[in-house]
């Protein structure tokens, strides 16, 4: 796999853009609905959209880190992969550690206590979800801490990126274009085919095919339908080091960003069914493509925004807030009975907004105390020693 020997600019705004994301997922799953007007409501039930965000903006940053315009040196496969393993496993393997209280305490109650059946479960489950292998099967996709599903996904990724890196590193403009053109019209085409099959599923419940729920969860949590999604941002990052190294990066009009995010708003506001999903997400890619397009070039009242010393900080911080905020959501749960302040009973959205403030106060914690320092750790005893690169946004 090649890699740019010139630095590179840091892309700050989409630093920034990837707290607003898990901010987004976080609402989705702590904020409640009740007295919500039906806009707000589907907002918050468009969280799972931002992680087709992370899915692109993760394979721009690594084309931009690693497929540079300057292609010299040489980085060995088994460097890349130890330090992707060095970047995501730390603070992945605290979320478990946080979360096995309330799932195990859930499987024993759910199985009726330590039974055969039930230590069956927590092995398969376990052996899934700590070799980040549980989004290929759909039954175990979302089990223990739900959100580790897309690190299962970004796993994927990863061991495909050194594969792919030279053909896209070589490959000429115009077909990177058509590349990133090729992606948009499969994720389209993978969501018709996934809504045609849903109602022929209906009509045919008894096929050998399986329950239209099943298929619903591979298209939500399986890597495969995912990986248009990163080749996006692959080639795109790809194109934007290029262009960016040749001079030929145009100004970006100051409007762009809020237009791809007013689109992407339009598209997430109508209410969705469980089978027209994947239809919803195919749409946004387009538009999540744009806007990281860009916020790159760093450009407009957004993008200054989002560079901001302290916006850069919390999404520095985003990795925990996402794979923490579950678990950390139970025991601020947990705290208020125990205490016996009741705020969550008397005040669900009092109690919402404290918990998500504590759970940012120690994602940020965990960012400087334990994700920087375990994967600069983890790098030294994994990975070759190499020379200084530029930085860029971490991907999640």
């Amino acid at each position: 796999m090649t890699s740019s020997s010139t630095a590179r600019p840091s892309l700050h705004a989409l630093t920034g853009l990837r707290f607003f994301a898990a901010l987004h997922v976080v609402a989705f799953h702590v904020v409640p609905r009740e007295g919500l007007p039906r806009w707000a409501s589907s907002l918050l039930d468009g969280g799972p959209s931002s992680v087709t965000l992370f899915f692109i903006l993760s394979g721009f940053v690594l084309a931009y880190s690693h497929l540079g315009a300057a292609d010299a040196g040489r980085v060995s496969r088994r460097d890349f992969w130890a330090a992707r393993f060095a970047r995501i496993y730390p603070v992945y393997l605290l979320g478990l550690v946080l979360a096995a209280p309330p799932f195990f305490l859930a499987v024993l109650r759910q199985e009726g206590g330590a039974s055969a059946q039930a230590l069956q479960r927590l092995a398969s489950v376990s052996t899934a979800v700590f070799t980040l292998t549980q989004a290929w099967a759909p039954s175990l996709a979302c089990q223990w801490n739900c959100p580790g599903w897309s690190l299962s996904v970004e796993a994927f990724f990863y061991a495909l990126f050194p594969l792919l890196a030279l053909p896209v590193a070589r490959a000429r403009s115009f077909v990177l274009a058509a590349i990133a053109l090729a992606t948009v019209l499969v994720g389209l085409l993978t969501a018709g085919a996934a809504w045609g099959m849903e109602g022929w599923l209906a009509a045919h419940p008894d096929s050998v095919l399986g329950a239209s729920e099943t298929w619903r969860h591979v298209g939500a949590y399986h890597p495969v339908p995912r990986l248009a999604q990163f080749l996006l941002g692959v080639v795109m990052g790809r194109a934007f080091a290029l262009r960016q190294a040749q001079g030929q990066a145009r100004p970006v009009p100051a409007g762009l960003p809020f237009l791809a995010v007013a689109l992407a708003l339009g598209v997430m506001l109508p209410p969705w069914t469980e089978a027209t999903l994947p239809l919803r997400d195919a749409l946004l890619t387009p538009l999540f493509a744009g806007l990281i397009w860009a916020l790159a070039r760093g450009a407009g009242p957004l993008a200054r925004f989002l560079e901001h010393p302290v916006t850069v900080r919390l999404g520095e911080a985003s990795f925990a807030l996402y794979i923490l905020h579950i678990p950390l959501a139970y025991y601020a749960r947990v705290a208020d009975r125990l205490v016996g302040l009741g705020i969550e009973r008397a005040s669900p959205p009092l109690f919402c907004g404290l918990s998500v403030a504590a759970t940012l106060l120690v994602s940020r914690a965990v960012f400087l105390k334990v994700e920087e320092p375990a994967r600069r750790w983890l790098r030294a005893r994994l990975t070759t020693p190499q020379p200084r690169a530029s930085v860029a946004p971490r991907t999640g």
